[in-house]
């Protein structure tokens, strides 16, 4: 699974990723949330139908690369961020932006 803003999309259906690993097994997942941190868009994604634990939701962090494909239409690729630090960082950074919007 190396290749794997909802503000102000209230009321739209999130969107869902499907990630295909090495062995062709399909893995999907829902972005919680894009944002950007020192100049790289970023998104928050959990497995759909992931059993949470007493800490809540695993999520994971990719980074969006977004290309024009041959149509002049954009396309994005999620790249999971593999860097434990930033990782960490990132998650801390949207889990705040979830609370502050679940406040408002």
């Amino acid at each position: 699974m190396d290749e794997m803003e909802m503000n102000g999309l209230e009321g739209m259906e999130p969107d869902t990723i499907v990630f295909e690993d090495e062995d062709g097994n399909e893995y999907e997942f829902t972005v919680r949330d894009y944002f950007f941190y020192n100049g790289d868009e970023y998104a928050l994604l959990t497995e759909v139908g992931q059993e949470s634990d007493e800490n809540g939701e695993e999520c994971i962090v990719c980074k969006v690369e977004t290309t024009e494909n041959e149509d002049g239409e954009e396309d994005e690729e999620f790249i999971l961020v593999e860097d434990e630090t930033l990782a960490g960082k990132l998650i801390e950074i949207a889990n705040t932006r979830l609370e502050n919007d679940e406040e408002e």
